[in-house]
C-alpha cells in the first residue's frame, strides 16, 4: 500500500512540473476541449452578432434612405427612428412627408398620419423606402425569431464567412420564413443576408456594408438593400446614434395632435 501511494505521489508531482513548464500549451488545449468551434454552433455565431444591436438597447438614430429604380432619378428621405428592445417609432423627417410615422409595437406596424385620429394597421412588409421597410425599423433580431443551422464556409468580398440558414422558430412570425446570413469568421460581424418568401424566391438581399465605432460602440453605419420583388436598390446611412430613455408611450400608435 504504501509502493502505491509512493507511485502516485511520484505521478503528481511529475504532472504538477510538466504544467509549470508548459502553461500556455495546455490553456490552448483547454480552449480547444471546452470551447467549440464557431461552425459547430450556429447560435453562438448568432449572439455574437448581435451584440452590435445590443449595444443600443434604447436609442434614437438619424437614417438617410436613398431609392435607385430602373428609369427614374434617386429618390433621398430622412428618418428619425426611435427603438427600444423590438419596438420602434420611425419619423419622416423631409418636408414632403413631415408629420408621419410608423410605429412597430411587437408584431405590429402602424401607420400614424398628421392631422387623422385613427392610426392604420400595415404589414410590417410594408415598404417606407423602397426596399426599407417597417420590419427593418422594428430592429428583428435574427437570434429571437431563427432556428439556426449551419450550412457552408463561403469568402464574400474576401472576407471568410460562415453561411447560416435560419427558419422561423415555432411560435415566432418574422416577415420571411426562411433566410440566409453570411457572418465573417474574423470579426463576427452580419455581412450578408438573403431573405426568402414561403415559395422559396428570394424577396431581398441586404449587405452590411460597413461599421464604425460610435460614441464607444460598434455600429453599424451603412447597408444595402436590393430588392428583388420590385426591381430597385436602397441604401441605408446610419447618420448619428444617441442613446436614450424612451418611455413606453411612445410606441403607442396614436396620431398626433
Amino acid at each position: 500500500m504504501c509502493e502505491e501511494r509512493r507511485r502516485e505521489e511520484k505521478i503528481l508531482r511529475m504532472v504538477q512540473r510538466r504544467i509549470a513548464r508548459a502553461p500556455a500549451d495546455l490553456l490552448f488545449l483547454s480552449s480547444i476541449l471546452f470551447f467549440p468551434l464557431s461552425a459547430d454552433d450556429p447560435a453562438a455565431l448568432l449572439r455574437r452578432a448581435e451584440r452590435v444591436k445590443d449595444a443600443w438597447p434604447e436609442v434614437v438614430i438619424t437614417l438617410r434612405v436613398t431609392t435607385t429604380r430602373p428609369d427614374a432619378p434617386p429618390s433621398t428621405g430622412t428618418f428619425r427612428v426611435e427603438a427600444k428592445g423590438r419596438d420602434s417609432r420611425a419619423t419622416f423627417l423631409d418636408a414632403a412627408n413631415a408629420g408621419k410615422a410608423v410605429v412597430s409595437k411587437g408584431d405590429d406596424s402602424w401607420l400614424v398620419l398628421p392631422g387623422t385620429k385613427n392610426p392604420i394597421r400595415i404589414p410590417k412588409s410594408q415598404r417606407l423606402a423602397g426596399g426599407f421597410s417597417a420590419a427593418d425599423m422594428s430592429k428583428t433580431r435574427f437570434t429571437d425569431d431563427y432556428d439556426a443551422a449551419f450550412e457552408r464556409a463561403d469568402v464574400l468580398d474576401g472576407l471568410a464567412c460562415s453561411v447560416l440558414r435560419l427558419t422561423a422558430r415555432k411560435g415566432r412570425t418574422p416577415s420571411y420564413p426562411v433566410a440566409r446570413v453570411w457572418i465573417d469568421d474574423k470579426e463576427g460581424l452580419y455581412r450578408k443576408a438573403v431573405f426568402l418568401v414561403a415559395s422559396g424566391k428570394t424577396a431581398k438581399e441586404t449587405t452590411f456594408d460597413e461599421y464604425r465605432v460610435v460614441k464607444g460602440n460598434l455600429s453599424l453605419s451603412k447597408m444595402t438593400i436590393v430588392d428583388e420583388l420590385r426591381p430597385g436598390k436602397t441604401v441605408v446611412e446610419y447618420l448619428d446614434y444617441e442613446k436614450a430613455h424612451l418611455p413606453d408611450a411612445t410606441f403607442e400608435p396614436k396620431a398626433a395632435p
